[in-house]
């Protein structure tokens, strides 16, 4: 599994879901999908792939503020 974050601070990609629940990161199944991602949108200069390892959690939950584990995962849809 693969994330998107920040290259200036490391914040992930992520969505807010209703009734005041944490952001949920959103994932891709594979590198190129996450990149595939980034090309489309055109910000491939301000954000990178990351695979979703110990120490990336761990990057993430310090920019969202929070436990690693208590961070919460979305897949991105796939056709």
């Amino acid at each position: 599994m693969f994330a998107i974050v920040s290259k200036a601070d490391g914040f992930p990609v992520s969505r807010q879901v209703g009734g005041g629940t944490p952001d949920m990161i959103v994932t891709w199944t594979s590198d190129a999908k996450a990149k595939s991602f980034l090309a489309g949108k055109g910000i491939e200069t301000d954000y990178q792939v990351v695979p979703l390892t110990e120490d990336s959690l761990n990057k993430m939950a310090k920019a969202l503020g929070r436990a690693a584990d208590a961070i919460a995962f979305d897949a991105y849809p796939e056709k």
